[in-house]
């Protein structure tokens, strides 16, 4: 059993694994796919924002409400004031009508009015008086004690009212507050897919200026375009200042023409590697034009060259010359910015982040700008960005 199983690991270990090419065909679906979570971003945030603006108008009308009932709970602890007033007069009134039936001396005027009757005829009519009078006192507390019933229950309908209108208004705010915050983070999240596009549409763009196929794998295609050997020195960027050689005066220091191609679009510290496998040839620090700069020498299809790579923010590890590199070691970090006089560095020849990117023919670290070519030449770079160009990816 167990050789059995050594045997199948050994077939299996010689079974190729196939992995799918990416081709542009799939960065173009990877787009659909991109503006679809777009288009989806874009349907929820209208939809959050229809909601809130629903809420908000609710909460306008429950405001309004609030704002009517206290006006009511005001006119009603007046009523209430004034009901006391008028329940305070009437039982002056009711006092008043008392005295006037009863005598001075604590006798009973109800019981003398009866007996002084003249007849039995004028008995039952001061017995009606009696008992007119009687009820009226009686209907009058009534209606007094009924009267600060109905106040206190309205005033207490009154402040219910009021305490569940505030606690409604609470509720939908926090509901708004919260669709706001969900609103932030929905918008913040199609930001980044806008970005995403942007950047995927870009590297769509790149590979079809180098002629890539819809269907053809995009590695493949670098390597054809690559095929003399030359890789990018940065993992992606955009051209920003084209190679003049000496038929212009370009640099700060006023010397003669630009010999190499600025590419930028990337910050500070980004790696630098060599254009191809080599060998350091120079290594310069802080000069008053170009900064930190490294020198390297190559032999490609048999035919010697040299790349130089100027306003480096700092060296990389363990960098010597004639240290021998490959296309993956990183000789330096993308500078131009800290580094330049403009803000406080020394390089007088940059005012931005940038890699100054020259190809010379022969090894010729001194006396470089004298051989130096086009990098255009051996390389698909995109237009400068300044004319509508995108980014290259390595």
């Amino acid at each position: 059993m167990k050789k059995i199983t050594i045997v199948l690991s050994a077939i299996l270990m010689l079974i190729p694994i196939c992995v799918k090419a990416e081709t542009l065909q799939d960065k173009y679906n990877q787009l659909a796919a991109l503006q679809a979570q777009y288009n989806e971003n874009k349907n929820k945030k209208n939809l959050t924002q229809t909601q809130i603006n629903k809420l908000n108008g609710e909460i306008s009308t429950i405001s309004a409400q609030i704002k009517t009932t206290r006006a009511e709970i005001v006119q009603a602890e007046k009523d209430i004031e004034n009901s006391k007033k008028e329940i305070e007069e009437k039982k002056v009134e009711t006092d008043g009508l008392i005295q006037f039936l009863q005598v001075s001396n604590g006798g009973n005027i109800y019981l003398e009015y009866l007996m002084d009757a003249e007849n039995y005829t004028d008995f039952i009519y001061r017995y009606e008086v009696v008992k007119q009078l009687t009820n009226y006192n009686s209907d009058l507390i009534d209606e007094l004690e009924t009267m600060i019933v109905e106040l206190n229950k309205k005033e207490k309908e009154l402040a219910s009212k009021q305490v569940k209108l505030e606690k409604d208004r609470k509720e939908l705010t926090e509901k708004v507050n919260t669709l706001s915050y969900n609103l932030a983070s929905i918008q913040h999240e199609g930001l980044s897919i806008e970005d995403n596009i942007k950047v995927l549409k870009e590297e769509i763009a790149a590979y079809e200026s180098k002629g890539c196929s819809r269907n053809q794998d995009l590695s493949s295609c670098n390597a054809m375009i690559n095929a003399r050997g030359w890789v990018y020195p940065l993992a992606k960027g955009c051209v920003t200042s084209e190679y003049t050689g000496f038929n212009q005066r370009y640099d700060y220091s006023g010397g003669w023409g630009h010999h190499a191609i600025d590419l930028g679009c990337n910050n500070e510290g980004t790696p630098v590697t060599p254009a191809a496998g080599g060998q350091i040839a120079a290594i310069v620090e802080h000069y008053k034009c170009g900064g930190n700069m490294v020198y390297v020498y190559h032999k490609v299809n048999g035919k010697a060259y040299t790349t130089v790579y100027m306003h480096l923010l700092k060296f990389g590890s363990n960098l010597y010359v004639g240290k021998t590199v490959t296309e993956k070691t990183v000789i330096g970090y993308v500078g131009g910015y800290s580094t330049s006089k403009e803000h406080g560095g020394y390089d007088g020849c940059t005012t931005g982040a940038h890699l100054h990117f020259g190809m010379a023919d022969g090894h010729h670290a001194s006396g470089f700008e004298s051989y130096s070519f086009n990098p255009r030449n051996l390389y698909a770079f995109p237009k400068s960005i300044f004319d509508g160009g995108g980014y290259f990816y390595r």
